[in-house]
């Protein structure tokens, strides 16, 4: 089972890597293609991880503004396995 100290880990890592990065995403059996396409193409503004849960937040206008309050966020949760 995943724990907190685990989770923190996780975000500090994509904060180092990802932060900034512009992304690029799809559904390849269509299943998420609605939350895939919400993040296609924007840039990757910050993570936050609270207890067994990730957020990330990218921008939704795509102009590097984590100040406009238009953000998409994807949320996490790692469950019993803490498989991502």
């Amino acid at each position: 089972m995943v724990e907190g100290h685990s989770v923190h880990r996780v975000a500090s890592l994509h904060r180092k890597r990802l932060v900034g990065k512009t992304f690029k995403a799809w559904s390849p059996n269509g299943r998420f293609a609605e939350g895939a396409s919400a993040i296609d193409g924007k840039t990757f503004l910050k993570i936050e991880a609270v207890g067994k849960n990730l957020f990330a937040f990218f921008d939704k206008n795509d102009d590097g503004d984590d100040n406009n309050n238009n953000e998409v966020v994807v949320h996490v949760h790692f469950g019993m396995a803490g498989n991502w």
